[in-house]
């Protein structure tokens, strides 16, 4: 990288040298994410970029890096700067899509996802992505067409499923709730939203004993998921156990006080 960085230095146009430098720079910042070493991968994709920075690859690259690492402001640079270098590159439109989810800059985020399912219509995880978007903007029927696009394009979008169910459980419509909470299970035993959302349904049935169930499994799938502990603290408190509703309650009250809200429901395969 260095030898080229010295030739684009006194020719940046040189055709050879950019095509050797980028591909030198993806290729250390994969080995580097191989081992585990995300800021040394972010390293080498920054030093590229001061003897590339109007390649969009390398600028997009470098923005997906930054987005991994929760970088956001840098990752927003890069990849507005990529996308004004190349508007019609697909995978810099759904970065930046992330980037501002994960931002709650939520409307240049549905914009950026509409972009590109104009073009791409056929990416499941792109209309759960533009459903996640839509039902934090309370565009709740909105965001259910998505999901469910979502899973009629790939049946395997757990969490479509899932929150699919959570926008039911919120309606109070505990009968399709519980239909897409076992849907997501039946994909993920171990997801924790799913578990502590039948254990909700169960808890408003006053059917304790099954609540306490499924909130204990919750709580074990997805340790830091605040309801779990809440509504197991309420279950056992309904069964007459004060000590173990206590301990659960506080841990709500401490998850919640280092969350400040954001503490979503976990799923075990990583996906969102």
């Amino acid at each position: 990288m260095e030898h080229f960085g010295t030739i684009l230095a006194t020719n940046r146009q040189d055709a050879d040298a950019r095509k050797d430098e980028l591909a030198a720079a993806i290729a250390l910042a994969l080995e580097a994410r191989a081992a585990g070493r995300p800021e040394a991968a972010l390293a080498s994709l920054r030093y590229a970029c001061e003897s590339l920075p109007d390649d969009p690859t390398l600028l997009t690259d470098l923005g997906i890096q930054a987005q991994q690492m929760h970088l956001l402001p840098g990752a927003k640079e890069a990849l507005n700067t990529a996308l004004s270098l190349n508007p019609d590159r697909l995978d810099t439109i759904y970065s930046l899509a992330r980037v501002e989810t994960d931002q709650d800059h939520l409307p240049e985020a549905e914009q950026h996802l509409r972009a590109y399912l104009a073009l791409r219509p056929g990416d499941a995880s792109a209309h759960f992505g533009l459903g996640h978007v839509l039902e934090r903007q309370q565009q709740r029927d909105a965001a259910a067409t998505e999901f469910r696009r979502s899973i009629e394009l790939q049946p395997s979008q757990t969490e479509s499923y899932y929150q699919l169910g959570q926008m039911a459980l919120d309606g109070r419509e505990d009968a399709f709730a519980r239909q897409f909470f076992e849907e997501t299970l039946a994909r993920n035993p171990k997801h924790g939203g799913a578990l502590t959302g039948l254990g909700i349904i169960a808890y408003r049935a006053k059917d304790y004993p099954t609540a306490r169930r499924q909130l204990t499994a919750a709580t074990e799938a997805s340790p830091d998921y605040q309801p779990a502990h809440y509504y197991l603290g309420l279950t056992l408190a309904r069964l007459g156990d004060k000590p173990a509703s206590d301990r659960e309650l506080q841990t709500a009250v401490e998850l919640s006080r280092k969350q400040q809200g954001k503490g979503e429901p976990l799923s075990t395969d990583g996906r969102r």
